[in-house]
């Protein structure tokens, strides 16, 4: 382990941008836009067919796309109606001096969804052969990364779990843990089970 490599600054790109991302539209904003995908998901679902059938819609033609048009429809209008209440909600909090604590509160959400996109990341590719590959064995984060895939094991499906595999790294590239400080003794020990 030398340098950070390409892999390691994908992975603190990707929570680094999502801390941003959330420290910017700030926790309020970020739970909502969270709940407006699920809420307009199971709305389309939900009434898709019933707006189908509606009259504005008779002019397409055949069934498929009216159901697809319902769908979107309900979908859409959704996003729309949360959107307006996040726009109501962040401007309530910053009227009444939350402001900065919904940014931090943010910033501290946007940081979790970012490691939880990285983990879901490295998940798939402990599915996959990329685990095998050396670069990933060069990467500084991919021991930690697969230290927490590993350790959520027994909370995936046993079917899903038994297929994710990271392979030790070759002899050359074995090196102790360059921060025992920084991963703790037992993430440590866990990681060097791995070899």
């Amino acid at each position: 382990m030398g340098d950070l490599t390409w892999f390691d600054g994908i992975v603190l790109g990707v929570v680094l941008i999502s801390a941003l991302l959330g420290a910017w539209r700030g926790v309020v904003s970020e739970v909502l836009a969270l709940c407006a995908w699920v809420a307009a998901f199971l709305a389309a679902r939900a009434w898709g067919g019933a707006t189908a059938a509606a009259p504005m819609l008779h002019g397409l033609a055949n069934d498929t796309l009216r159901q697809a048009a319902g769908f979107l429809l309900v979908f859409i209008t959704t996003l729309i109606l949360f959107a307006l209440l996040r726009l109501l909600l962040t401007s309530l909090l910053r009227a009444i001096g939350l402001g900065l604590t919904d940014r931090l509160l943010g910033t501290v959400f946007g940081l979790a969804r970012g490691l939880l996109v990285v983990w879901t990341g490295v998940l798939l590719a402990g599915l996959t052969a990329l685990p095998r590959q050396a670069w990933w064995h060069e990467a500084w984060l991919s021991p930690p990364l697969e230290t927490a895939v590993i350790a959520s094991k027994p909370w995936l499906p046993a079917s899903l779990a038994q297929k994710i595999h990271f392979r030790a790294a070759p002899a050359a590239h074995l090196q102790p843990n360059p921060y025992p400080y920084l991963y703790g003794q037992a993430v440590t020990q866990c990681a060097e089970s791995l070899v």
